[in-house]
């Protein structure tokens, strides 16, 4: 059996594990269920900046360096289109999708200024979340070309401090994570825009600035199991319910760079050092955190390879 055909089988309660690792600057999927040093239990990996096609200058880049020097430092990694293409992130600058099963690289395109997120919307097009940009861009893919990845067009929006970005199937909405929480963005496919409708703040406790709202400055977003979301924060985790708009404290923890739970295995990025660390943590499975750990690893977010239904 091949590492990659081991995905739909390995760990069938708790799914395998991707991470964003900068060290080596590849995204992968392990094993949840083996020690991770061992060689078998890296099921997929990918280093973008081994790809030939990438060798061609980003016309996008101020100085018009190749692609392949936007990518470095993977900061996020989801699995999309039933868990048949991974959508990765860096934030030197690059955004793309890339089919598992031969490692294709179908389109990238280039944000730059951080990017922390990306998100895939019904119609195909990506929204990329650029946090020193302070904004959301919106490329239309249809329009991509691989002899030209950096002119891919794109609509760009104010967005205070984004980090994360969830499109939610349900309500037909566009969930972005900021300074100040959660914004609400509505997606117009016919006419390939986005507009902010709302974001949903915690307003200070003290009396004298009672108008004031509390800078959250979110991070991580993602689906909890039960169709809300996760938003990290710079003090702690709270879950957002996009049907009251209203957040309930969930850890105390400061600085998580990536949230996410299954079939009631919670999953931390809790940095050791600066923003990474040599694993995940699993508050309630000391173990785990033992066995699913790389040396000098610096990864940044870890997510468990699992389809997505609150957004696909």
């Amino acid at each position: 059996m091949s590492a990659l055909s081991a995905l739909s089988v390995a760990a069938a309660e708790i799914p395998p594990v991707m991470i964003a690792e900068q060290r080596s600057a590849e995204f992968a999927v392990f094993d949840f269920n083996k020690n991770w040093l061992a060689p078998s239990a890296k099921l997929w990996s990918f280093c973008p900046k081994n790809e030939v096609c990438l060798e061609i200058p980003c016309s996008s880049d101020a100085d018009k360096r190749p692609c392949y020097a936007l990518w470095g430092a993977p900061s996020d990694i989801k699995c999309v289109l039933n868990k048949t293409h991974i959508l990765c992130v860096d934030s030197l600058g690059g955004v793309m999708l890339v089919r598992m099963e031969d490692k294709k690289i179908i389109w990238h395109v280039y944000p730059r200024n951080n990017p922390h997120s990306a998100e895939l919307l019904p119609d195909g097009n990506v929204v990329t979340a650029s946090s020193e940009g302070n904004y959301l861009r919106l490329y239309d893919i249809k329009k991509f070309s691989a002899a030209d990845p950096g002119a891919t067009p794109f609509k760009q929006y104010l967005a205070d401090d984004p980090h994360g970005v969830v499109w939610d199937k349900k309500r037909q909405r566009l969930w972005c994570s900021g300074m100040f929480g959660v914004s609400e963005w509505k997606y117009d496919a016919e006419r390939g825009e986005l507009e902010n409708i709302k974001t949903y703040t915690l307003n200070l406790t003290d009396t004298v600035f009672k108008d004031r709202h509390q800078r959250l400055h979110g991070h991580d977003l993602y689906p909890t199991p039960d169709g809300k979301l996760f938003i990290t924060t710079k003090s702690a985790i709270y879950i957002f319910d996009p049907d009251t708009g209203k957040y309930e404290m969930f850890k105390a923890l400061e600085s998580i760079k990536s949230c996410d739970s299954v079939n009631g295995k919670l999953m931390l990025l809790k940095p050791q050092e600066r923003w990474w660390a040599e694993g995940p943590l699993f508050p309630d499975d000391e173990d785990a955190g033992k066995r699913c750990s790389i040396f000098l690893a610096k990864i940044y977010k870890a997510r468990f390879f699992k389809n997505n239904d609150f957004s696909y």
